[in-house]
């Protein structure tokens, strides 16, 4: 197998991340890192470091990833755009929809490919649970709930919660359903500043679909759950206990498929495949795209813009006191 020229521009938890992951996977060599802050090289010393990424350009790559603020993602994006280098941009893919537009834009004129990391697709019960749902073992989609609270990591310091930790299920109810998020009414409250601390939100996607959504950061344990109601029963995901959970509908559907109510039935473990850590499967899945075996599961770049607007528009809602349409590009 040829081995993949790879680098990784910025060294925050992310970006460490990343590249210990890479330089552990077969196919795919690290080459170089880079990040503004010495201190953070010699975490790899076999490893060429600089300071910033025009300094890659005589590495012949064959990928980059970038785990660097988000609020630095388009310069670096569409430096490696112009640049022929395909990408792995960490989530968010850009600040503001109108940013994320222009990197998507970037590398689609430029014919050269390009993912964003929203590593949650990857994490087993949600892998699963989007098996299940695609394939139609569980009938009609009624309704998902999403949940995803913890400590305040110290971590993200130019966005708030709403794009550092609930962009990543405006992405999953999107993927689950197959259906992009039309309009959000939301709320959020600032704690500390400058940003929202915590947010909670309901979206409509395209069909009629309904998600509910809660993020935060001021909860001092962490809750990981995605819930779907299906016309089966429901089913939980939950990627802090590792499970997926089906707590089935046992009522039999009235004539001509009318809605019969809901009668419980007993609950029951799905047992999980075994997969590797979500990182893993991401660089193994970009690595073998690269080597010509397709982009299947990877995010694609409209797809995190598509992410991005509907947050945009959730920040928009709770700001307004108003339901706000979401603006964005098709999912391809």
């Amino acid at each position: 197998m040829k081995k993949l020229r790879a680098a990784v521009v910025g060294l925050g938890w992310a970006g460490t991340v990343h590249a210990r992951t890479m330089a552990a996977q077969p196919g795919i060599e690290l080459v170089a890192v880079a990040d503004l802050d010495p201190a953070k090289h010699t975490a790899f010393p076999d490893v060429s470091a600089f300071t910033g990424l025009e300094a890659l350009g005589h590495l012949d790559l064959d990928y980059c990833v970038i785990a660097t603020p988000s609020a630095t993602h388009e310069h670096y994006a569409l430096a490696l755009a112009a640049a022929g280098v395909p990408a792995l941009i960490e989530k968010p893919l850009a600040p503001t929809g109108a940013a994320a537009r222009r990197i998507s834009e970037a590398f689609t004129r430029a014919g050269i490919f390009a993912a964003v990391g929203h590593t949650e697709r990857h994490q087993a019960p949600l892998a699963e649970l989007a098996r299940l749902l695609h394939g139609g073992d569980f009938g009609e989609l009624w309704q998902l709930t999403t949940r995803r609270q913890g400590p305040y990591s110290g971590r993200i310091l130019d966005v708030g919660v709403a794009l550092d930790l609930l962009i990543h299920d405006v992405d999953l109810v999107s993927w689950l359903a197959g259906e992009p998020i039309r309009s959000v009414t939301a709320a959020t409250r600032v704690l500390a500043g400058p940003f929202e601390d915590t947010a909670t939100a309901s979206t409509v996607l395209q069909g009629g679909v309904l998600a509910h959504h809660h993020a935060d950061w001021i909860t001092p344990y962490r809750h990981r759950t995605v819930q779907v109601h299906t016309q089966a029963g429901v089913l939980t995901a939950d990627t802090v206990a590792g499970s997926l959970t089906h707590h089935p509908n046992t009522a039999v559907p009235g004539g001509a498929g009318g809605f019969a109510g809901v009668r419980p039935g007993e609950a029951r473990l799905i047992a999980l495949p075994e997969r590797e850590a979500p990182f893993t499967v991401q660089h193994q899945l970009m690595r073998d795209a690269l080597l010509g075996a397709g982009s299947r599961s990877l995010v694609s770049l409209a797809e995190g813009a598509v992410a991005v607007a509907a947050t945009e528009a959730l920040l928009t809602a709770a700001a307004t006191g108003h339901s706000t349409s979401v603006s964005a590009p098709a999912l391809v």
